[in-house]
């Protein structure tokens, strides 16, 4: 049984001394980090990590605000350089065999579903570039939907393959209306931190789904032994249920 300590978005950007977060470290055998651990500044955030983990192994997605003040694909290229010299698995559409584990992971962009319809021409309100022909243009629904879509058949791939070893699924976005709080249900809020993926999350096939961007505790059960979980710092440690030393047996 392996023991995996996760947390997500510690948001480093937002304190005065980031170096001083410095808590007494469980017993865990992989770090698993949901994203948003330094917003457009993922060396920082990865150097953090490893003093962190010390020598122990690192799964990583990155979050939104990972990919702040940039473009998405060579935000993703460069930080896969930077995660390999810290020997951290940066997964995005992507598996990994780690202490027993196979861990699958992809930011997992949301689709806007539940924020109802909006416009595929609207923009997110992330300060995030996408590329197009000849430049690149804020992030919008319809460049979201676009990844989120990939990114859904993907997981859906991996999450299909046989095999014997617990799976662990970490994505930064959501993937169940569940995850978000009872007053921003049906909100924009909601359709930007979460989507509907309760084919892939009711199936049993993950042991456990860590994900992050909510802001807000989650640990739910799904149908078929899915468990879902999220232990989210937030700006400026702004999430009081948060635990720096939270570890889940898988």
């Amino acid at each position: 049984m392996s023991r995996l300590w996760f947390l997500s978005d510690l948001h480093f950007e937002t304190i005065p001394y980031p170096e001083a977060f410095d808590p007494a470290r469980p017993d865990f055998d992989v770090l698993v980090a949901a994203g948003d651990i330094w917003e457009a500044d993922t060396l920082r955030a990865f150097r953090l990590l490893r003093a962190l983990a010390g020598s122990k192994p690192i799964v990583f997605v990155m979050g939104n605000h990972e990919h702040w003040n940039g473009e998405i694909n060579e935000n993703l290229a460069t930080a896969k350089l930077l995660a390999a010299q810290s020997e951290i698995s940066l997964l995005e559409e992507s598996s990994a065999v780690i202490a027993g584990c196979r861990f699958v992971g992809a930011t997992l962009w949301s689709d806007y579903t539940l924020a109802g319809d909006p416009s595929c021409r609207a923009e997110t309100g992330e300060q995030v570039d996408v590329q197009h022909a000849g430049g690149s243009h804020l992030i919008t629904v319809g460049d979201a939907r676009r990844l989120h879509a990939r990114s859904r058949s993907r997981l859906g791939e991996l999450l299909s393959q046989p095999g014997s070893m617990p799976v662990v699924v970490v994505t930064h976005h959501a993937p169940h209306p569940a995850c978000i709080a009872e007053p921003d249900r049906g909100t924009w809020a909601a359709g930007n931190s979460a989507s509907d993926l309760s084919d892939l999350t009711d199936q049993g096939k993950a042991a456990v789904w860590i994900h992050g961007h909510v802001h807000r505790s989650v640990n739910i059960q799904r149908p078929n032994g899915t468990r879902i979980i999220c232990n989210p710092n937030g700006p400026l440690f702004c999430n009081t249920a948060f635990d720096e030393r939270l570890v889940v047996l898988v």
